[in-house]
């Protein structure tokens, strides 16, 4: 997984002297997307976002997204006989995918849209349409839970990365018992066993304590925590705070609003990949005007002063971003639906009547349970040898002879 020149220069800086052009080079140089040339294409993912269909003498093809498209048409040449691809890069780049009908990009920004093509001429067919992998959370899995109290000041889900500017968020901790004489009740969720990690980890860990000791002193760390429990940690939060400048469309953000706890993140992050789109929608949560361990420090004492009644994050989320939301944003971009799905109507998919009386037919459930992952086995799968099983099922439906 991965490939190209990782822009270190970024992970801390807010003010790259360059032109806006040669910034977008430097983002597009880094993919998080799998090549058939790595061992580590044994984990390319295959999701269905709509199975192909076929009723009342009427076929059309399904749609899916991938970080591993050109490897997914490698081992398996049909796929374009039944299947629209989406390729989709866990970074703020554009798809390297040569294969891939669509690509995912993480934010709606013109400008970066008109340099990409006219940069990439060969790439002009290709319909960019603003989602990626974190619009597709599941807004009923990941919801508040109302039996938990709001015993956690401060939430922190991050891995152990360079990236994600950790000793920044344990000094703004250490500032704001300082400056507010008040010790946060704050967590961060490492995703691993601090035991078992790359000595880059490590290197940033020790960099932590000997700027201020045991970090324990100022958050508890928790390892690990079931993804069927996210929304139980999430729920308990006040705030999730984000202190990266650079990344991917972080998956926290959405987790965390659908959920319905705001969050809290530098105005800078990912400025140069989103132009004037917004992380989030008003009173969502709050931006930290400016990148320091004291402007994190008082943004949270102000979300914390006057947090009750101010913040509707869940509410922002269904309007814009899940599930039913991300689908019909890729039916109405991709001309081929528009074309050739019977009763298409703008936006409104799950009201489409031969769409639910065809799934019905051809899997034995409605568009509604298929989307939210009721049978799970033909919507989401890992691994190549799994991706081509489910490829298979498919081809045996269609009459697809390989």
């Amino acid at each position: 997984m991965s490939k190209g020149k990782y822009p270190v220069e970024y992970f801390e800086n807010p003010n790259i002297d360059k032109p806006i052009e040669e910034i977008y080079s430097d983002i597009d140089a880094y993919s998080g997307e799998f090549f058939e040339d790595q061992e580590i294409r044994m984990h390319t993912d295959l999701m269905v976002i709509l199975p192909p269909l076929k009723y009342e003498g009427k076929v059309t093809k399904g749609l899916f997204m991938s970080q591993g498209v050109d490897y997914l048409y490698k081992i398996s040449p049909q796929i374009d006989k039944i299947f629209i691809s989406m390729a989709y890069t866990m970074w703020s780049s554009y798809p390297w995918s040569t294969k891939a009908d669509v690509y995912l990009t993480c934010y709606k920004n013109p400008h970066r849209e008109n340099w990409y093509m006219n940069t990439h001429p060969d790439k002009r067919k290709k319909i960019l349409i603003p989602l990626q992998d974190a619009d597709f959370t599941n807004e009923y899995w990941l919801s508040p839970d109302f039996n938990t109290k709001k015993d956690i000041d401060i939430l922190y889900v991050s891995r152990i990365s360079q990236v994600k500017n950790i000793p920044m968020f344990v000094e703004a901790l250490k500032i704001y018992r300082e400056k507010y004489g008040k010790k946060l009740h704050a967590t961060m969720l490492l995703g691993y066993s601090p035991d078992n990690k790359k000595q880059f980890a490590q290197d940033i860990l020790n960099k932590i304590k000997n700027n201020f000791g045991d970090i324990t002193e100022y958050v508890e760390l928790i390892d690990q925590v079931k993804y069927q429990d996210m929304h139980k940690l999430y729920s308990r939060a006040k705030f999730t705070v984000l202190t990266s400048l650079i990344e991917g469309k972080n998956r926290t953000i959405q987790e965390s609003m659908s959920c319905n706890t705001p969050i809290i993140v530098f105005k800078d992050h990912n400025k140069w990949a989103r132009g004037p789109h917004e992380l989030f929608y008003k009173d969502s949560g709050l931006y930290v005007p400016e990148f320091s361990a004291e402007a994190l420090a008082d943004t949270i004492h102000d979300g914390l002063t006057n947090y009750d009644g101010r913040f509707f994050p869940r509410r922002n989320y269904l309007k814009n971003n899940g599930r039913m939301n991300f689908i019909n944003k890729c039916i109405d971009n991709i001309p081929y639906f528009r074309e050739n799905l019977p009763e298409y109507e703008p936006g409104r998919i799950q009201d489409n009547l031969w769409v639910d009386l065809a799934m019905q037919d051809n899997y034995q459930l409605s568009f509604h349970d298929f989307l939210y992952g009721k049978n799970l086995a033909i919507q989401h799968v890992k691994c190549n040898e799994n991706s081509h099983s489910l490829l298979d099922f498919f081809y045996s439906r269609f009459n697809i002879k390989q």
